[in-house]
């Protein structure tokens, strides 16, 4: 039995090293932080519910980098991001890139209302 060539080459991967600054990381690494950061939403969502006034952000925050690693540290690949967001909160990619930009326009728009408000403040100031 004789074996066949494949017609097709090797695939061999492009190298953008030369594009120096440039350069686009991979899909995975782009898409890794939008996924950690609607899981810790999420969860935090979750917790603020069930604790209600005991609730704390930044503790919270603090446990969730204990249990998960920091963002920097990629502790877990991005397939088990997405088991546990699937598993435990029924999420998808994406659902948790659509959770990501929520929560941007939220912190924008709590951003606007805070420099809305200072602005007065710091006018008056300015005025004495």
């Amino acid at each position: 039995m004789a074996s066949r060539k494949s017609s097709t080459p090797a695939f061999q991967p492009i190298d953008d090293s030369i594009l120096g600054d440039y350069a686009v990381n991979d899909y995975s690494e782009r898409v890794y932080s939008k996924v950690y950061y609607s899981i810790r939403s999420l969860c935090g969502l979750i917790a603020k519910r069930h604790l209600k006034e005991v609730f704390d952000w930044n503790e919270f925050k603090e446990q969730f980098a204990n249990d998960f690693g920091k963002v920097e540290e990629k502790r877990y690949s991005l397939e088990q991001l997405l088991e546990y967001a699937n598993r435990k909160l029924g999420k998808t990619l994406d659902d948790l890139i659509v959770q990501n930009q929520i929560s941007w326009q939220r912190r924008q728009e709590y951003a606007e209302r805070i420099n809305t408000n200072l602005l007065p403040q710091i006018s008056e100031e300015s005025e004495c």
